[in-house]
């Protein structure tokens, strides 16, 4: 196989375990906070039972680590946006939303990965806003909040992404994951007290929330 077949394989099978989180996010009855805590704090142990991924840790210059770190925290902001808006609205919702990150991606990475503006990536991307805004004006007015959320969802997704494709060659990686979700977690823990929630912030899962949690934070 070419690596330009394998390539676009890869992607397509990307692209289906993306849709098949926002899925996972609507029958998971838990709320976006714990959830996404849950999931980045299993990556990110299972991660650190790997020798590998010490291995690499230990090698990881302090102010790249704390790099990887800040990147952590935006993925976990937009996760915890993306869960959001699918619990506001439902998963068909913060799925379409995300389709506009490609249009904030043409902007932001020319300046976070300091490359040069391509008009041709900021065209491509303008062709999904015609859908979005399609399916965002049949969206019930109750269902409105979970679509400002999902676009914040997708600026942040923007943002990582370019902030990733200019860093993650510097490091192993499963020790970048690692670092990043471990992050994450670590950020979601210490943001808990500042939002408003009903009961535990951190509930334990029962059977049927923790079988599918496991499959969001392994398999996707």
């Amino acid at each position: 196989m070419s690596p330009a077949a394998k390539a676009r394989l890869q992607i397509h099978f990307c692209v289906f375990l993306w849709g098949f989180t926002a899925i996972l996010g609507k029958l998971i009855t838990l709320a976006a906070l714990p959830l996404v805590w849950w999931r980045m704090l299993l990556v990110s142990g299972t991660l650190l039972l790997v020798p590998r991924v010490w291995r690499a840790l230990r090698v990881v210059p302090l102010r790249l680590a704390l790099a990887y770190a800040g990147i952590g925290v935006i993925v976990s902001l937009h996760w915890l946006t993306f869960y959001g808006a699918i619990k506001l609205a439902n998963a068909s919702v913060a799925a379409t939303c995300i389709a506009v990150a490609p249009l904030f991606l043409a902007f932001l990475e020319p300046l976070l990965a300091r490359r040069r503006f391509e008009l041709r990536e900021l065209l491509l991307a303008l062709v999904v806003v015609p859908g979005v805004a399609l399916v965002v004006d049949g969206v019930p007015a109750d269902m409105r909040l979970g679509v400002g959320v999902g676009v914040l969802s997708a600026l942040l997704v923007a943002t990582f992404s370019a902030l990733n494709k200019r860093l993650v060659e510097h490091a192993d990686p499963l020790a970048v994951t690692a670092l990043e979700l471990g992050a994450g977690a670590a950020f979601l823990t210490m943001l808990a007290p500042l939002l408003p929630h009903s009961g535990s912030a951190w509930p334990l899962p029962d059977a049927h929330d923790a079988l599918l949690l496991l499959i969001l934070a392994y398999a996707c």
